[in-house]
């Protein structure tokens, strides 16, 4: 499995613009195949950052959502609204960390 966080920093007054897009993406991304988690928090001491908190059956299922019609669309669509760019954090279980070794 592979778990991702995705960051974004939404111009505090376009939120109210934004929350429709995100609204359809995580609605169409958990019908995705391969999607196990796709959640979207708020960062409650930083208005308009974002955090998809985010579980891929594995890599491939990461790819498809990626070039998904609605990711196309709708991340585009979201970005014309950041005040900077994101962060994207690809995490690993500890369970495989002896592999690093």
């Amino acid at each position: 499995m592979l778990k991702l966080i995705a960051e974004d920093f939404i111009q505090v007054d376009k939120i109210a613009e934004v929350l429709p897009l995100y609204a359809e993406l995580i609605e169409k991304t958990k019908q995705e195949q391969g999607c196990i988690a796709y959640d979207l928090y708020h960062d409650l001491k930083n208005k308009g950052h974002f955090v998809f908190i985010e579980e891929w059956l594995d890599r491939a299922a990461l790819d498809a959502h990626v070039q998904s019609e609605h990711f196309q669309r709708l991340v585009p669509l979201i970005d014309a609204h950041k005040r900077q760019e994101g962060v994207f954090t690809h995490l690993q279980a500890y369970t495989a960390l002896h592999d690093l070794a």
